[in-house]
């Protein structure tokens, strides 16, 4: 029998994913600290900083990437959070892969601009919609460091057309939507997009950098734009399969079920598998409990 509070948790998450399938897009309110997005902030800034001294420029780059090679104390425990994570499996199931994390700073505009959307799109991984939900082949998550004010620009949304086949002419993509809709949000909350939902940023004339963390899980079946060969990440994976750590390996391009698991026969809807799949994958881990609750110790101490 259920907890009140797993009860809860799969209420919650029942309703998480009614919104996904029906609009496209939920928002997750206050999954980052206060103390996290200062870290974020200061990630950023330090990456530029990098960045700019490597390539010989003071000219700022819109975004930085490969975080969890960069920061692999914060990098990680930002995509492996419980909740983003968690998420992303019950609508791909435990197949998730991290594609890509950035962050990102869009500079400020001319105030003339004003409410403009940035571009209309689809993201990667993504067709033309056919009328019919489909299980998203990557989901992109938007973690906001700041309010997202008329003048920084909020997210928009075209709640549905992810199912569908609403198009937008080549020249109308920076104009207004009739059926958009404004995500605004705080700092720490993150709002999750399946890869077909038609969205936009705003343009930014707040004088200052629009800010966000962004990355995109995808299925481990697929390729994925980070590099997880740094020495780093190839520690993150070396601990993973120390501890028998099926989730993180496939978060870091490591597989090893990729051919049984996504050639499964599919003669029963694709949810029927997961519930086995991460049956599976505790009892594995399990048989080195001492050794996954040593790391998790260390790394307890050093966040």
């Amino acid at each position: 029998m259920l907890t009140a509070t797993e009860t809860s948790a799969a209420v919650r998450i029942a309703e998480q994913l009614a919104s996904f399938e029906g609009d496209g897009y939920v928002h997750f309110r206050g999954v980052f600290a206060r103390d996290q997005v200062a870290a974020f902030h200061r990630m950023r800034e330090s990456a530029v900083r990098d960045w700019c001294f490597a390539q010989g420029t003071s000219d700022v780059p819109d975004a930085v990437d490969d975080l969890v090679e960069r920061f692999p104390r914060a990098g990680l425990a930002a995509v492996s959070h419980p909740v983003l994570l968690g998420f992303a499996e019950a609508v791909m199931g435990p197949v998730v892969q991290l594609d890509s994390a950035v962050l990102a700073g869009d500079p400020p505009v001319e105030p003339a601009r004003r409410g403009e959307p940035v571009v209309w799109h689809r993201d990667r991984f993504g067709f033309f919609p056919l009328g019919v939900y489909t299980r998203p082949q990557s989901i992109v998550y938007l973690a906001y460091l700041q309010e997202m004010t008329d003048d920084v620009g909020p997210l928009r949304v075209i709640p549905g057309s992810h199912r569908k086949p609403i198009a937008i002419d080549l020249d109308a993509r920076n104009d207004p939507h009739p059926g958009e809709l404004f995500v605004r949000t705080r700092p720490g909350d993150v709002v999750a997009l399946h890869h077909n939902l038609l969205h936009s940023g705003t343009r930014n004339i707040s004088g200052g950098e629009r800010r966000f963390l962004g990355f995109i899980y995808n299925m481990s079946s697929l390729i994925h734009r980070d590099n997880f060969d740094g020495p780093n990440c190839r520690a993150l994976i070396a601990t993973a399969r120390r501890t028998n750590d099926r989730r993180i390996l496939r978060l870091l391009g490591q597989d090893p079920l990729i051919v049984p698991r996504q050639n499964s026969g599919f003669v029963q809807p694709p949810d029927a598998y997961w519930p086995t799949w991460h049956a599976e994958d505790a009892r594995y881990a399990a048989a080195v409990d001492r050794e996954g609750a040593a790391v998790e110790q260390a790394r307890e101490i050093l966040t």
